[in-house]
């Protein structure tokens, strides 16, 4: 766009109003992410390390059910994990301890789904309990559990 073009948009009083608005919606969602909610729950940007390290350990456990094999796991989240810290009496300030803002409750994201990939796979019990004891840990319905089995790549 041309200044002149710019100069004209700016000239309607409305058309001045709604940029104004723009810039401030934008503001705001570009800053509620990093402040604490209302209700004293702020949402960290540590989940991802947290889930992966869950879906490892969620893989190693798997991998030793029997005929299991090679266990691979994606576990994904309805909403990001919460936690309320603690507030000083006047809820002006966090409360913290060695420099760390204290935790007084994490709140766990539901999961929305799970894909397991296993070398075993193929062998419907194997598939069967590998579903149970996803469906077990994660609290996930059996409809939101994928079991697939790993390809083999010919020679």
């Amino acid at each position: 766009m041309d200044m002149k073009r710019i100069s004209n948009f700016l000239k309607s009083r409305n058309n001045r109003i709604m940029l104004v608005i723009l810039i401030i919606g934008i503001a705001i969602i570009a800053v509620s992410g990093r402040l604490p909610r209302d209700d004293g729950a702020v949402e960290t940007g540590q989940e991802t390390a947290e889930y992966s390290g869950e879906e490892e350990r969620l893989g190693e456990i798997l991998s030793e059910i029997d005929g299991a094999g090679e266990v691979s796991v994606m576990i994904s989240y309805v909403s990001t994990m919460e936690k309320d810290i603690a507030y000083d009496s006047g809820k002006e300030r966090a409360v913290t301890s060695g420099g760390d803002v204290v935790v007084t409750r994490e709140i766990y994201p539901e999961v929305k789904g799970v894909i397991v990939i296993a070398d075993g796979a193929g062998d419907p019990s194997v598939r069967q309990a590998i579903k149970e004891a996803v469906t077990a840990v994660t609290g996930a319905g059996a409809n939101r559990v994928c079991v697939y089995e790993r390809r083999t790549d010919s020679p």
